[in-house]
């Protein structure tokens, strides 16, 4: 059975580390504020004598979420802006446990296929407006020279990759692109499987591996039926990917 810091660090892995350095010190006041919030420890992150294993799980989380055992320079850094103060121990302030009701502000690349899947990228486009992220959707752009490597681009600065799958998607040569780059790149990928589509490999026997492992059933959000109510299911579902509950 997990235990709930295994669950937590599952959980939190799910959000990908952004790439700039004040946002990375904002993420790791937030997670630790959480921390505290789901009794993992207390809002004291120093050492202090008889410290019980609340203590521990904070210094396990940030060596496996972090990849960095150099824990006194990051009290350093939350102290810098803000997060952390000196009571005689540090602890964590209330600007930390503010961001608690914030959403990351992450950006999100939506690859779709136009003849199939346009209604519903719109849709997850404002959905995901609507809740502080930061969609882009490649209607946006101009085909031209600089078409591919524009998109390219994208994708590599996104934090999240969704690509949205109907029924011949996989057939388009420049959405199976999308995805490869974006697992070059490392990008979290959240499929979503509708209008019949399905991973067949009979059908999809040309489509590389990589590709067909990272949109797989597993990872997938799927609408069942052609329905209002399952759509919104799906976009429940995808706005909880990002930590959020509408």
């Amino acid at each position: 059975m997990m235990s709930d810091l295994d669950k937590f660090l599952e959980e939190r892995v799910k959000s990908p580390i952004p790439s700039g350095d004040v946002a990375k010190v904002k993420l790791m006041a937030k997670e630790f504020a959480l921390g505290v919030h789901k009794q993992l420890w207390d809002e004291c992150i120093t050492h202090k004598p008889h410290r019980g294993p609340d203590h521990e799980n904070l210094k396990v989380y940030f060596e496996k979420r972090w990849k960095d055992k150099n824990f006194e320079h990051a009290i350093d850094l939350l102290k810098h802006h803000g997060y952390v103060y000196l009571d005689k121990f540090y602890k964590l302030g209330q600007a930390a446990f503010e961001l608690l009701d914030e959403t990351e502000p992450y950006n999100v690349f939506i690859s779709y296929r136009r003849s199939e899947s346009s209604a519903l990228a719109l849709l997850v486009n404002t959905k995901l407006k609507e809740h502080s992220l930061v969609p882009f959707v490649d209607m946006a752009l101009e085909a031209g020279g600089n078409w591919h490597a524009e998109l390219e681009g994208r994708i590599r600065d996104c934090d999240y990759f969704i690509v949205l799958l109907g029924k011949e998607t996989l057939a388009s040569g420049m959405t199976v692109k999308e995805i490869e780059w974006a697992i070059q790149y490392g990008k979290k990928v959240i499929p979503v499987w509708h209008s019949g589509f399905c991973l067949s490999s009979d059908k999809w026997n040309d489509v590389d591996s990589k590709v067909k492992d990272a949109i797989k059933q597993t990872n997938a959000i799927r609408v069942i039926e052609e329905s209002a109510s399952d759509y919104n299911r799906a976009i429940v579902e995808l706005l909880n990917r990002f930590g959020i509950t509408p």
